[in-house]
């Protein structure tokens, strides 16, 4: 899988903020990065599944016995997630894994 630059650069920003963040507070522990991780993982999960269900078409029948009531034209959902589900699943992805990774040291430790 070939990630963009773009899914690097959110994941590592994410990384250094929720570092930082847990240094400030001083609760640095692989147990709260993970939790962390985490909620920032879910931000993205929950954005890119709705994209990817919006681009799989299963909205678009609704929309059409929607558009039958009124005239105007009108974007398939489909095509507004087409594009951009990737971009949100890549990262919420990554970040879970991540998050995984320091659950399964901190239970190791």
């Amino acid at each position: 899988m070939h990630l963009k630059k773009s899914s690097w650069i959110i994941i590592c920003g994410s990384l250094g903020i929720d570092l930082l963040v847990l240094f400030l507070r001083h609760d640095l522990t692989f147990t709260s990065l993970s939790d962390s991780l985490f909620m920032f993982a879910l931000f993205f999960l929950i954005i890119g599944g709705f994209l990817k269900v919006f681009a799989s078409g299963f909205f678009d029948t609704f929309q059409r016995s929607f558009k039958k009531r009124t005239v105007t034209d009108f974007l398939k959902l489909s095509e507004v997630g087409r594009t951009s589900y990737r971009f949100w699943l890549e990262p919420a992805v990554l970040l879970l894994l991540l998050s995984l990774l320091f659950l399964l040291i901190a239970s190791l430790i």
